[in-house]
């Protein structure tokens, strides 16, 4: 493929995560201001546990696919196509109907388990209503990523990361504001899409696969995939990808069963509205990963130092100033969901700080992985899902909202300090925190000091926030574009997407 096209596939993918990251976040701001934080923390709540459950039950497939359908196509091979997809379907397709099932018959009893008595009748409702869905969730998931390799990423994005969000969000808000739904009414109609996209995906992928079952003659079998050597490679990825979901949502968990759906719901749009600067750090990993991957390959670790000092250095210039106005304006960003979510000002700001420090750390994780280090990282993740539910069923009594966010900064210290130990010790990735100090003190001073000035001068109303993102926008591209050889900007901007393109 023309690296031309690559780099068009990049910035599709880019597009895609802006748009669903966005969707995410107009989503939480409808939900906020329709139903309270009460409704909103039970909508999340049902959320979280549907989302940890489908991603656990598409058994770590994802990569699976990936890696087996481009061996295939490297080596110009036919006829084993439909093979590795049916490897990955029937058993996830199986054992999500049992999920479902079981689902159904033990609400009641995870009801009672997941939320206080006053709250466990109305989450036994949300679990029995989600349940038919469970099985559309996790299939659609290893469908979509077949759609990519068979499809290209544009088709994989605009299921993924545009239509399936995009229709969610209308039906959410049909729901809740013209028909005037609470939290099961919300959450079932951020169900009822899954199906309508489900069959649609089925029928993207059945004409490619169709062809290749025609051509299984031609397949091998010496050069196939066999069902056990695609569940070798599976298996590990299965935990580590159900460990990545479960530490993304269990604390929201923890918060409404500890505390209350309030707390829930307050919490809920605090990790959203921190997690949406992530988009960033993931278009990064996407244009970069496979360029680390092949330098590390062969041995080449000054220039994968070099590479990734330079990528830190954007990630820190384009994810900062969003963080820092978390931490600046927090009050006006909340009341955006509502006037009750003003109350998690502190904490949010204490996670925006958290997520900063990891943004300064860089692609760790990619780099472990990339390195051939997934175990390391699996162990990682175990350990940091274990601090983040031993730290919010103690803090979390205790301390409330502050509890979580203490556990939060928490585990995002200790699992990055490891990392860094073990990408700079183990693997010879040197880091260089000194040589991103400029980067760093630019955001801070325009969006730190600028935003601040703004609370100080119009208040925490919404309207001083519309006046100030555009002002500090503004002075921030300036800057950048004086300082843009300091800063080392131009090199940037022409070196990564080539890189992205090459990988």
């Amino acid at each position: 493929m023309r690296s031309e096209g690559l780099a068009r596939s990049g910035v599709v993918s880019l597009f895609g995560s802006a748009f669903a990251a966005l969707a995410a976040l107009v989503l939480t701001a409808i939900v906020g201001n329709a139903l309270g934080a009460d409704g909103t923390g039970l909508f999340f709540q049902a959320m979280g546990i549907f989302t940890i459950l489908t991603q656990v039950l598409r058994l770590g497939t994802n990569s699976a696919i990936v890696r087996f359908l481009a061996e295939q196509r490297a080596f110009g091979r036919a006829g084993a196509e439909w093979r590795i997809v049916a490897y990955a379907l029937i058993p996830v397709a199986v054992v999500s109907a049992l999920a479902s099932l079981a689902m159904w018959f033990f609400a009641d009893a995870l009801g009672s388990w997941l939320a206080s008595p006053a709250d466990a009748a109305a989450l036994s409702d949300l679990l029995r209503a989600m349940a038919p869905f469970v099985i559309a969730g996790a299939v659609i998931g290893v469908l979509q990523i077949a759609a990519r390799m068979l499809r290209g990423v544009t088709t994989f994005t605009l299921l993924q990361s545009v239509l399936l969000p995009a229709s969610r969000l209308l039906t959410v808000a049909v729901a809740v504001t013209m028909v005037g739904a609470a939290a099961w009414g919300a959450f079932e109609a951020w169900l009822w899409p899954l199906p309508v996209w489900l069959v649609l995906t089925l029928a993207i992928v059945a004409g490619p696969l169709l062809r290749d079952f025609r051509r299984r003659r031609e397949s091998i079998a010496a050069t196939r995939p066999s069902a056990l050597t695609f569940w070798k490679f599976t298996a590990p990825r299965s935990v580590s990808s159900g460990l990545e979901t479960a530490l993304e949502w269990s604390d929201v968990l923890i918060v409404a069963a500890l505390a209350s759906p309030a707390a829930a719901g307050v919490y809920a749009v605090l990790t959203r509205a921190v997690r949406a600067g992530g988009v960033v750090d993931k278009a990064m990993r996407v244009a970069v990963s496979p360029t680390i991957s092949a330098l590390l390959a062969t041995q080449q670790r000054d220039e994968a130092t070099r590479l990734h000092t330079r990528v830190v250095r954007a990630m820190l210039l384009l994810n900062w100033p969003f963080y820092l106005l978390l931490i600046s304006m927090g009050s006006a960003v909340l009341a955006i969901f509502g006037e009750e979510f003003r109350s998690g000002w502190g904490p949010m700001a204490l996670m925006a700080a958290a997520v900063m420090f990891q943004t300064a750390c860089g692609m760790l994780q990619s780099i472990l992985l990339q390195g051939g280090k997934s175990t390391w990282q699996m162990y990682n993740k175990s350990l940091a899902l274990a601090l983040s539910i031993g730290g919010n069923v103690l803090l979390v009594p205790l301390w409330g909202l502050w509890g979580a966010a203490v556990t939060w900064v928490g585990v995002v210290l200790v699992d990055n300090l490891i990392a860094a130990f073990q990408v700079h010790r183990g693997m010879g990735v040197q880091l260089e925190p000194l040589r991103l100090v400029p980067s760093m003190a630019l955001p801070v001073a325009v969006f730190g000091g600028g935003g601040f000035a703004f609370t100080l001068w119009l208040g925490t109303g919404i309207l001083a926030l519309l006046l100030a993102v555009p002002v500090l926008c503004a002075v921030y591209g300036l800057v950048l574009w004086l300082l843009r050889e300091r800063l080392q900007i131009v090199p940037l901007w022409r070196k990564v997407p080539v890189l992205g393109a090459r990988a």
